[in-house]
């Protein structure tokens, strides 16, 4: 018989110390890119004069970064509806902004949170697990 889900640890998960704080920092950038998202490409100040050395116009690569801020926020939040669909919404509040259980665990819009700490937590770890996985999977393609 497996481990309990509140039993896993990083270890079990294969995810070191410094895997898991590149995955944390990944998670901080949410916010930054869905706002870069949300501005789209019409936030792009292009004139029309090449700039620099890069390679195609001001809008094509901002459509690149668009995709890429995408597909980013999308691996998130995909990540935390596997952990636990129930309390998707609290882990990605968590992880996004490095809110303790403590500052979630009642929230004005979501209410408050149905699972106590040990059991969050162990979602939580759960989330970077998948989160791990699918940033794999997307460097694959």
């Amino acid at each position: 018989m497996g481990k309990k889900l509140r039993e896993m640890t990083w270890d079990d998960y294969g995810i070191s110390k410094h895997r898991y704080k590149e995955l944390s920092a990944f998670c901080l950038q949410y916010g930054e890119k869905k706002s870069k998202i949300n501005r789209g490409i019409s936030g792009v100040n292009y004139g029309g004069l090449p700039k620099g050395t890069l390679k195609g116009d001001g809008l094509t690569l901002q459509a690149i970064r668009n995709v890429s801020y995408m597909s980013d926020c999308r691996i998130i939040e995909e990540a935390a509806v596997k952990a636990n669909k129930l309390i998707a919404s609290y882990i990605l509040k968590s992880v996004t902004n490095d809110m303790s259980y403590e500052y979630i665990e009642y929230d004005e819009r979501l209410g408050r949170i149905p699972v106590g700490k040990t059991d969050f937590y162990a979602y939580r770890r759960l989330f970077y697990h998948y989160l791990d996985i699918l940033q794999c999977e997307k460097r694959q393609k």
